[in-house]
């Protein structure tokens, strides 16, 4: 039988590459920098049960040890920006933001951290990273002001109709 296609160190876990930190200030919300806690702590318990379950199950170690190594470098290098008090008048970090587009169609996004919005899911729960494209648009504009929307269907002029921090 050929070795060609005979893996030599087959029990041994894969390396992955790690994944990829962003140059960009880390700035998260309160609630973003709690969600991150919470996740690696999760990955963390995770990762300690699988180290005593069998070797099918190991085989998810190096998975739960870059995302491990990830987050506890998010959070070492996290700006928490508290919420303000007072209404800004321009779009910050952390604020929701309404506006309606030149389609007609209403939509409403939270400015948040790059790894609130990846980890939560941009769609599903309306939030947006402040250094998307469209975070950038929204960021200190006003009420009444019209941004331009970079998307890859084309720009997409909108006007801002509320702002809440």
């Amino acid at each position: 039988m050929s070795r060609a296609f005979v893996k030599e160190d087959s029990d041994a876990p894969e390396s992955l590459p790690e994944r990829t930190i962003s140059d960009l200030p880390n700035y998260m919300t309160p609630s973003g920098h709690d969600a991150i806690q919470q996740r690696l702590a999760e990955l963390i318990a995770e990762r300690d049960a699988l180290v005593t379950g069998d070797l099918q199950d190991r085989s998810q170690l190096p998975m739960l040890e870059r995302d491990i190594r990830y987050f506890q470098a998010r959070l070492q290098s996290a700006q928490v920006i508290e919420p303000r008090d007072a209404l800004p008048g321009k779009v910050i970090f952390g604020c929701w933001v309404s506006f309606v587009d030149s389609n007609g169609e209403h939509h409403r996004y939270r400015i948040v951290g790059e790894d609130e919005a990846l980890e939560h899911g941009s769609g599903h729960h309306h939030l947006i990273s402040w250094a998307s494209p469209l975070g950038r648009a929204l960021l200190g504009a006003a009420i009444g002001d019209t941004v331009t929307w970079p998307k890859p269907s084309g720009d997409l002029e909108i006007e801002i109709t509320d702002i809440e921090c």
